[in-house]
C-alpha cells in the first residue's frame, strides 16, 4: 500500500512539476510564434536594406560642406531658426536657438543624404516651450 501511495505521489509530482509546465510552455510558444516570425521578417528586411546601402556608391560631393548645409537648411525652411553657422577645421558648426524637436531627425537625415555630412557631436537642450529645443550640431564630411 505504501508503494502504491508512493507511486501516486510521484505521479502527481511529475504531473505538477513536469507535465503541466511543459504543456503551458508549448501553448505560449505557439501563441508567440507569429509575432516572432514577424520580428524575424523585419530584421531580415533591415539587413537587406543595410546591404543595399553598402552597395550604393556615395554621391560625388563637389559642393563645399558649409554651402551644402546652408542649402539643406534653407530647403527645409529652418534658416530663420539658425543662430550660428560656422565652418572651421573641416567641421560645420550649426546652432539653433529654438527649433522643434521633431524637425531634427529629418534635418540630420537630409544632411547625410544630400549634403554628405554626418553629425559627430550634438547637444540638445529642452526649452520652456513644449516641443522646442536648443540644438548645437557639429558636422563633418
Amino acid at each position: 500500500m505504501i508503494a502504491v501511495a508512493g507511486v501516486v505521489v510521484a505521479a502527481a509530482l511529475g504531473w505538477t512539476l513536469v507535465w503541466q509546465p511543459a504543456v503551458a510552455d508549448i501553448a505560449r510558444l505557439e501563441r508567440d510564434l507569429p509575432r516572432q516570425r514577424a520580428v524575424l521578417a523585419a530584421a531580415r528586411a533591415q539587413a537587406d536594406a543595410i546591404v543595399a546601402l553598402e552597395r550604393t556608391p556615395a554621391p560625388v560631393r563637389t559642393q563645399e560642406p558649409l554651402a551644402a548645409v546652408e542649402r539643406v537648411v534653407a530647403e527645409r525652411g529652418l534658416r530663420p531658426a539658425v543662430s550660428l553657422l560656422d565652418f572651421s577645421e573641416g567641421r560645420v558648426r550649426i546652432t539653433f536657438a529654438a527649433i522643434r524637436f521633431d524637425a531634427l531627425p529629418g534635418l540630420v537625415d537630409a544632411l547625410a543624404k544630400t549634403a554628405g555630412v554626418r553629425v559627430t557631436d550634438a547637444v540638445v537642450t529642452h526649452r520652456v516651450e513644449p516641443g522646442m529645443v536648443r540644438a548645437e550640431l557639429v558636422l563633418v564630411r
